[in-house]
């Protein structure tokens, strides 16, 4: 029986043996009511708390079964982005063995669990080039960029461009590898590549920015007229531009 009902029953008991023999004051008579009232309130309390528990108990168990329904599909994808690392190591001619060893040791961790199948994974790993999907490699490089690892976004990109030069997708992997390059601090390469957008992709919709984030870089360089040059040309081409304001508020910082 609940410690807190014994109690309750209890006091109630000798109350009502007091009252009975009238040896209880008035005063006594109604601290034993508050006591009473006191426990029941407390009572009331703990019901609710143990209700609230269990409520954060399924809850806790509806989790346990998403994340589990999930992991299958995760582990599918860091497989997969780690195929795409291995075929670019191998387009560029990176000789990384260690590297290597520690994808190969990283994906039998990660199979593992599930080799409940036959040994026939090997037979199709020679083929895993031939199915590379543009649109997966090319988010996989964004993703990287986003997560701040520019030198394997950097990478990815140059394979994207590689093997789809002539992609949808193309202008914007040259425009996110200048990305690449300005947030590695190799200013004069970004520039090069963000111009490249234009040179490559005259249609592009990335234009003004690429112009735009070009004249940055020859800030950094210290090259202030080829800075104006860009700058100039981004507002003259381009005077609709969401870039072209920011364009001339620099204008005016070098002295335009």
């Amino acid at each position: 029986m609940n410690i807190t009902k014994v109690k309750y029953l209890l006091i109630t008991g000798v109350c009502l043996l007091w009252l009975f023999t009238g040896c209880a004051t008035r005063s006594e008579i109604k601290q034993f009511q508050q006591q009473m009232d006191y426990l029941t309130q407390a009572n009331a309390k703990q019901q609710h708390q143990l209700a609230t528990i269990d409520s954060l108990l399924q809850i806790q168990q509806e989790l346990i079964r998403q994340l589990n329904a999930n992991q299958e599909y995760n582990l599918q994808m860091i497989a997969e982005e780690m195929r795409m690392i291995e075929n670019i190591l191998t387009d560029k001619g990176y000789q990384v063995s260690e590297l290597r060893e520690k994808l190969e040791a990283m994906r039998e961790e990660l199979e593992a669990p599930r080799t409940t199948t036959t040994d026939t994974t090997d037979t199709t790993a020679p083929e895993s080039r031939a199915t590379v999907n543009p649109k997966k490699l090319f988010e996989t490089a964004q993703l990287d960029y986003n997560r701040s690892k520019f030198e394997l976004a950097k990478m990815e990109f140059e394979q994207f461009l590689g093997m789809f030069p002539n992609s949808a997708l193309a202008d914007d992997a040259k425009y996110y590898l200048g990305e690449c390059l300005y947030a590695m601090g190799k200013y004069d390469e970004a520039m090069n590549t963000y111009l490249a957008v234009k040179t490559n992709y005259p249609e592009s919709e990335l234009i003004p920015s690429a112009l735009y984030n070009a004249g940055i870089c020859a800030m950094k360089l210290d090259n202030v007229p080829r800075a104006k040059e860009l700058f100039k040309e981004l507002i003259s081409d381009y005077p609709t531009a969401q870039e072209t304001a920011p364009a001339k508020e620099k204008l005016k910082i070098l002295g335009e």
